[in-house]
């Protein structure tokens, strides 16, 4: 029978905002967040912090989330994420039609309903690879024009900046939060997939990245309308 495993990615340091995955939010580090989201949905059969940096192993433990020391080598600033999550499935041994569910500790918004939703949405699409977490975004960005060169050249088509926003396609911008897929999907060219992908819409509310002090600050007044609501 397949399983569902979450995997929390923390490397240790950040270039934007030290020990950025263990910053104290509302008193709490910022990584207990995605950690006790995934606890909460009780959709998880495990939960692994992958991490290079034992300080931060140490409050993934603390937290009742599983240890999986990093390879040191795919803790660099160049290391990929695909890289992380092949570490992982053939460390662990994972089935080929178990699910990953990937949750970066940079998106501390992302609540236990939001992953028993996205898992709930990719097991009604049998023919998905991946589920990735989205908000909708202004879709007048379809009539934008891409310079670098000497001339302009239209960013979605050579008549699409003459289109009405009415008659344009949605967009939408992935947010960090979820991303869902099978072993077997991602093995086949241990990467993310990236075709026959659906999206689980959020609100961009919830939808913040931490990657600055000031990220941080939005966190937090985000999480006192919560309270307060």
């Amino acid at each position: 029978m397949s399983k569902v495993f979450a995997l929390i990615p923390a490397r240790g340091r950040s270039k934007s905002l030290w020990q950025k995955n263990i910053a104290p939010v509302l008193e709490q580090p910022l990584i207990a967040y995605s950690i006790q989201a995934a606890h909460d949905s009780e959709v998880i059969d495990a939960i692994f912090v992958s991490s290079d940096d034992d300080q931060i192993l140490s409050v993934a433990h603390y937290y009742n989330a599983e240890r999986f020391k990093r390879d040191p080598h795919l803790a660099k600033d160049e290391s990929t994420i695909d890289a992380v999550v092949a570490e992982f499935i053939h460390r662990m041994k994972l089935a080929g039609k178990d699910i990953v569910i990937l949750l970066k500790p940079t998106s501390p918004l992302r609540t236990a309903r939001h992953i028993r939703e996205a898992l709930a949405e990719f097991n009604d699409f049998p023919t998905c690879q991946n589920l990735i977490s989205v908000y909708e975004i202004n879709n007048a960005y379809m009539r934008a024009y891409v310079g670098g060169g000497e001339f302009l050249h239209p960013l979605a088509g050579e008549h699409s900046s003459y289109y009405c926003r009415k008659d344009l396609p949605s967009l939408y911008m992935p947010n960090g939060a979820i991303y869902i897929f099978k072993v077997d999907d991602f093995m086949r060219e241990e990467k993310i997939p990236l075709t026959h992908i659906v999206p689980y819409l959020m609100p961009a509310s919830d939808s913040i990245e931490v990657c600055s002090v000031n990220d941080l600050q939005l966190v937090e007044n985000r999480l006192r309308e919560r309270i307060n609501s």
